[in-house]
């Protein structure tokens, strides 16, 4: 077992912590470091084990996916990949089959060099600023260490 890791800290003055979601251009405004960082601590953040995870079909979305999953199973928790598909399919497996909370890698309507994360609890219910991406924010932009970091697992 790893006894400490930390992770440089990154911050190029832009944020894409947003009131509702996770969303800027992609390698300017965020990267696939920060969406390590996001999964390596968003299960303590929302208080979720089982964490679905949805992506579109943006050119980024697979680099995404692949950084956010590494960090949520390095911090011990189960990502349950749903692939390509829209927003409310994300919402809907998190509620109907009652896993504890869910991304959806989308960044909606804006152009295709941007990309972002849509974050949900238990029941579907939305993560904004106020309740869980400002701690999101906050243990992403300093050094991240081994307490997130446990047993690694596999999808």
């Amino acid at each position: 077992m790893l006894s400490a890791v930390i992770l440089n800290s990154w911050r190029n003055g832009l944020s894409a912590f947003n009131s509702n979601d996770i969303r800027g251009v992609f390698n300017e405004e965020w990267d696939s470091l920060t969406a390590y960082k996001i999964g390596l601590v968003l299960g303590s953040v929302i208080d979720a084990e089982k964490i679905v995870v949805g992506r579109d079909s943006r050119v980024s979305s697979d680099d995404v996916f692949n950084s956010l999953t590494k960090g949520i199973l390095d911090s011990g928790r189960d990502v349950y990949d749903i692939g390509l598909c829209d927003t409310p399919a994300v919402y809907f497996a998190v509620s109907h089959y009652k896993f504890d909370g869910g991304v959806m890698i989308t960044a909606s309507h804006n152009p295709p060099e941007y990309n972002g994360m849509k974050i949900v609890r238990e029941d579907a219910k939305p993560v904004g600023y106020n309740n869980g991406i400002n701690k999101l924010e906050e243990l992403t932009e300093g050094e991240v260490a081994s307490d997130f970091y446990s047993n690694k697992k596999e999808i």
